[in-house]
């Protein structure tokens, strides 16, 4: 999966209202909060991926989510 694909599941499963972009801080995202972040865990359980809820969580932009997912995200 490449980053941008990553975005856009990750802007669906946010149910953000703008597509998700790179770089972007996830203060500004509306749906950025308890049950967006457990959201975003279940997308990274989903890819096979092993996070843990703080390190989710401490993600201050999209690009360190990006980062979390590893090898699972290419490019």
């Amino acid at each position: 999966m490449t980053a941008e694909e990553f975005l856009k599941q990750l802007t669906e499963v946010l149910e953000a209202d703008e597509p998700l972009q790179p770089g972007q801080r996830l203060a500004e995202v509306e749906t950025w909060d308890s049950l967006g972040i457990l959201s975003a865990v279940e997308l990274y359980d989903e890819l096979g991926v092993k996070v843990d809820l703080a390190s989710v969580g401490d993600a201050q932009t999209t690009d360190d989510l990006v980062g979390l997912a590893g090898a699972a995200v290419t490019g």
